[in-house]
């Protein structure tokens, strides 16, 4: 098979698997994730449920790229906000490009005055985040389910993927917050990561804990995700000084003698 042969054939094996992921995120849209099948994304994409297997071995393998998929969009989209809002402090980068005007008003931070750069930077991170609500859904049930059941070279790839979106993102948050220094950017997005998905299973009760909490005293419980998740934010960037997650990149214990591509390799 000749070369060009071979890379058409890579494109095309792409092109369907976008589109099974795709397939899994409409349908999750549709619907709660435990009632999502297997048989159910091979109906929607017109493909054997064999066929779905080899490009998934497992529903959580489908379902943590539609994380990785989801994520990419949302940190690009973070990406066009905090740019432009260093851009607006004076601390212009032609590297990305201006966001729209309906989603600088989306972020509720046009023109915001430097000394509230925190609560600004929280509006931007939490505003996006409460537009997508099914993505955040899945985060909730991350590390509890989506993390099970897959490969190491899924969860690697994942891990990888979601590395380079921290480190990048953490340097435009680092030009954003003049508090915090160089390198700490990225273990503060990664507190924020778990800050959001403890709010997300807060704010996901069962029917008999939501029938609960609809009693008149128990208001305490009735939490707003993005209220809330805005408010945690600001309150943990106004702060903010990181590290130490862990020794190492982004809480990755470091391995001496060893180069990063080594340490990404897997055994055997």
């Amino acid at each position: 098979m000749s070369s060009t042969r071979r890379a058409r054939k890579e494109e095309q094996k792409e092109e369907r698997r976008r589109f099974i992921i795709d397939a899994a995120w409409q349908l999750f849209q549709e619907t709660a994730y435990s009632e999502v099948t297997m048989a159910q994304v091979a109906e929607r994409t017109s493909l054997a449920k064999g066929t779905l297997y080899l490009y998934f071995t497992t529903k959580e393998e489908l379902f943590l790229a539609v994380v990785d998929q989801e994520l990419a969009k949302w940190f690009h989209d973070v990406d066009i906000h905090l740019t432009h809002f260093c851009a607006s402090r004076g601390d212009a980068s032609p590297a990305r490009p201006r966001p729209s005007r309906a989603r600088r008003d989306a972020s509720g931070v046009s023109g915001a005055p430097a000394e509230d750069a925190s609560a600004s930077v929280a509006s931007i991170l939490s505003t996006t985040l409460a537009a997508r609500d099914a993505m955040t859904r899945l985060l909730g049930i991350l590390h509890s389910v989506l993390e099970q059941n897959v490969s190491y070279e899924a969860a690697l790839r994942f891990k990888l993927s979601l590395l380079g979106h921290v480190e990048r993102t953490g340097v435009l948050l680092e030009r954003c917050l003049p508090s915090l220094a160089p390198g700490h950017g990225g273990p503060t997005l990664i507190r924020m990561y778990a800050l959001l998905i403890g709010m997300r299973q807060v704010c996901d009760p069962s029917d008999v804990i939501r029938d609960i909490r609809s009693r008149p005293d128990m208001g305490l419980f009735r939490i707003n995700f993005g209220e809330e998740i805005r408010a945690s934010f600001a309150l943990l960037l106004s702060g903010a000084s990181a590290p130490p997650l862990a020794s190492g990149r982004l809480g990755a214990p470091a391995l001496p003698g060893l180069s990063s591509a080594e340490r990404r390799r897997p055994e055997g």
